[in-house]
């Protein structure tokens, strides 16, 4: 279809874009069913991430590049063993195209974003990071982009259900902000690496040391310590607002288990087999 293209504001054929990089939507599927159930809406399967009328051809090989970069350099080194991880600059401009898109998303799907405290917030971060993207200059108020590593849980000492499930296999986007109006971050998630930006100062920004990006390239090393509230308090409660959400229907339920009976010993022994079993048998309450 012909539409504006969300990055270079000019006229084009718009590709299906993906949210979540390609590869990681081929890697979850392998490593786990070969079909997604959103929580929101557990009852359908879908054999793809999050897509919609995005990007233009140029806009999709210009992002394309640091997915690879970000693929080959983070992503299948730290998935295989790696815990100190050299990046140069692409992984800052690959964590701000991730944000970017999250927020080219929420513009595009939810019609009462205008009516949230922090809309004017968000739309100029949006330009300032598209300025980056398009030309290479960097944020200056936006700036602060962060990413943290998880692993699988040891150790669940709250109520909380599902943990390693979400911080291992979940693909997560969404605007993060509390009822004083003192804090706003976007934040998307995939697999184990956590990104988010900090659009408006809570307190504490000092405490991200281990787990900040920085734009002119660096090293992780992993494990990281977080202690920054404002993520650690909306992974508590995001967690336990995945679990509330309702299981598929009978119907469906049986299928999940169809599938799961096909192979039982490839599915407790894949990525997603393990992280079930290691909720339910080794961390619940």
């Amino acid at each position: 279809m012909k539409g504006e293209c969300a990055l270079y504001k000019i006229e084009s054929v718009l590709r299906e874009s993906h949210i979540y990089p390609r590869f990681v939507v081929n890697h979850t599927k392998k490593t786990g069913s070969k079909f997604f159930r959103k929580v929101v809406n557990p009852n359908k399967r879908e054999q793809d991430g999050v897509k919609l009328h995005l990007l233009s051809e140029d806009a999709e090989q210009e992002f394309s590049k640091r997915e690879k970069w970000f693929a080959e350099n983070i992503y299948v080194p730290y998935l295989g063993g790696k815990l100190e991880l050299p990046y140069d600059e692409n992984m800052y401009y690959f964590a701000t195209s991730f944000l970017w898109r999250i927020l080219a998303l929420n513009f595009k799907t939810d019609p009462s974003l205008s009516n949230y405290w922090y809309y004017d917030i968000l739309v100029e971060a949006e330009k300032e990071w598209r300025e980056y993207l398009v030309n290479g200059t960097k944020p200056k108020t936006f700036s602060k982009t962060n990413l943290f590593f998880t692993d699988r849980v040891l150790e669940n000492n709250t109520d909380l259900k599902g943990v390693d499930f979400y911080c291992t296999r979940v693909m997560d986007a969404t605007v993060v902000d509390n009822e004083p109006h003192t804090c706003l971050l976007v934040y998307g998630k995939f697999n184990r690496f956590i990104f988010w930006s900090v659009l408006k100062n809570y307190g504490g920004e000092d405490l991200l040391g281990e787990v900040d990006i920085n734009p002119n390239g660096g090293v992780f090393k992993i494990p990281q310590k977080l202690e920054y509230f404002p993520l650690i308090s909306f992974l508590g409660n995001r967690i336990r607002e995945v679990n509330s959400f309702p299981l598929p229907n009978k119907e469906q339920q049986d299928k999940i288990e169809k599938e799961i009976m096909r192979n039982p010993e490839e599915f407790w022994n894949s990525d997603v087999g393990k992280s079930l079993y290691n909720d339910k048998f080794n961390l619940e309450q």
